[in-house]
């Protein structure tokens, strides 16, 4: 399966997801590039390590 990180925003969600799934990693508020690099990387870990079979609830992914 070739899946990809995107970035999705809408009125309920803003964040990072994954193109095959419901996984998603919801984006705080940032202050500065430097917290936005970071959570850059923790979303990207976050994705490297999910599973798209285990991701079926799109409520219970998206955290």
């Amino acid at each position: 399966m070739n899946r990809r990180i995107i970035w999705i925003e809408d009125e309920t969600f803003t964040g990072w997801c994954c193109s095959h799934c419901t996984w998603g990693f919801t984006a705080p508020r940032l202050e500065s590039t430097v917290a936005a690099l970071a959570f850059n990387r923790v979303a990207q870990e976050g994705f490297d390590k999910h599973d798209c079979t285990g991701s079926r609830n799109q409520e219970e992914a998206r955290r």
